[in-house]
C-alpha cells in the first residue's frame, strides 16, 4: 500500500483532521503488513501501541481454562484499537491480537500520540471517536449476548457489520456470536431459504 493510499484512507475516515496534524501523525507511525494468523500482540505482553486497521481484520481472543479460544472482538477496516489493559493501566494484556488473512495496519505509540494531540486538537477528536466506537461496539455485543437469540445476533451483526462476512472465517464469526460453526451454518441456510423460498 502506497503512502498516499494510507493518507487517503485516514482522511476519509477522519475528515476533520488538519493536513499538518496528519503529516505529523504519519511521521510517528509505523506501517505494517501482517500475514494470515500472524500475531500482532501476544497474551502476557505489555503494549502501548494503538493500531488503525487500513485493510483486513484483527481478532482479539483469549484462551479459557478449557484451552478453548474465545473471540472477544473482531476489528474491521478503518477502526482503531489496542490492548486495553496496557493502554489504560499499563499492565500485560490477557488477549492475543491476530490477523485474519492479510491485514495492513498503521501503528503508533499512545504516549507519543497524546503528546502530538496537545498541539493538534483534531487528533484528540480521533482518539475520542475511537473510544466511542469501541464502547458502542462492546455495549452492543454485551446486550446481544444477554438478550438476543443466536439468529437475532446473526441478523444484527450482518446488518451492523456486513464486512465481517467478507473478511472473517465463519468459525471466527460463530465464536464471536457465542455459537458453534454448525449452528451458524444452519442459521445462514434458514435465512437464505427465507430470502429465496423457491430456490
Amino acid at each position: 500500500m502506497r503512502p498516499s493510499q494510507v493518507e487517503e484512507i485516514f482522511k476519509r475516515t477522519f475528515p476533520f483532521v488538519a493536513p499538518e496534524a496528519l503529516d505529523q501523525l504519519l511521521a510517528i507511525s509505523q506501517y505494517r503488513v501482517l500475514s494470515n494468523k500472524e500475531i500482532l500482540i501476544r497474551s502476557g505482553q505489555r503494549s502501548r501501541q494503538v493500531f488503525f486497521t487500513l485493510q483486513g481484520m484483527i481478532r482479539g481472543y483469549f484462551i479459557n481454562q478449557k484451552g478453548e479460544e474465545k473471540n472477544i472482538f473482531l476489528r474491521p477496516e478503518h477502526t482503531i484499537t489496542g490492548a486495553p489493559e496496557s493502554l489504560f493501566r499499563n499492565e500485560p494484556t490477557r488477549y492475543n491480537f491476530e490477523s485474519i488473512l492479510e491485514s495492513h495496519l498503521l501503528l503508533f505509540e499512545l504516549d507519543a500520540y497524546l503528546d502530538l494531540a496537545q498541539k493538534y486538537p483534531s487528533l484528540y477528536k480521533v482518539y475520542i471517536a475511537g473510544l466511542q466506537e469501541n464502547i458502542q461496539t462492546l455495549i452492543g455485543r454485551v446486550e446481544a449476548l444477554i438478550d438476543r437469540s443466536p439468529e437475532e445476533r446473526y441478523q444484527e451483526l450482518i446488518q451492523r457489520s456486513p464486512q465481517f462476512f467478507q473478511k472473517a472465517f465463519h468459525k471466527h464469526i460463530a465464536n464471536y456470536l457465542g455459537i458453534t460453526p454448525v449452528s451458524l451454518s444452519r442459521i445462514i441456510k434458514r435465512m437464505q431459504s427465507k430470502d429465496f423460498p423457491d430456490s
